[in-house]
């Protein structure tokens, strides 16, 4: 059983998006929209994050459209951008949401 964790929360300290990863495991998903794809700004802490998410076979997204409104750039190759048609599919995937 596969959970799709949307995040739509921004992030004050580097430990609360790794807290996230206690309630993922392989095969899941997370998708950062509204302002939590803030974070991609942080390369040190992300690009940490994401290692996490490899190494545990946890796919990151982020919402297109979320990182325009916000004028983020996304720096990393492992944070797939996708759009609304997008996250509906992610939602289709997986078995349960999980929103944070």
């Amino acid at each position: 059983m596969t959970t799709l964790f949307t995040i739509n929360k921004s992030w004050h300290n580097s430990t609360w998006l790794f807290e996230q990863l206690m309630f993922a495991s392989e095969g899941d998903s997370i998708l950062l929209l509204e302002d939590a794809v803030l974070c991609i700004d942080s390369q040190v802490t992300l690009a940490s994050f994401v290692a996490k998410c490899r190494s545990r076979k946890i796919d990151v997204f982020a919402l297109r459209e979320d990182t325009r409104l916000r004028g983020v750039e996304n720096r990393f190759n492992d944070i797939e951008l996708v759009d609304y048609a997008g996250f509906v599919a992610l939602v289709t995937q997986h078995d349960k949401q999980v929103a944070w």
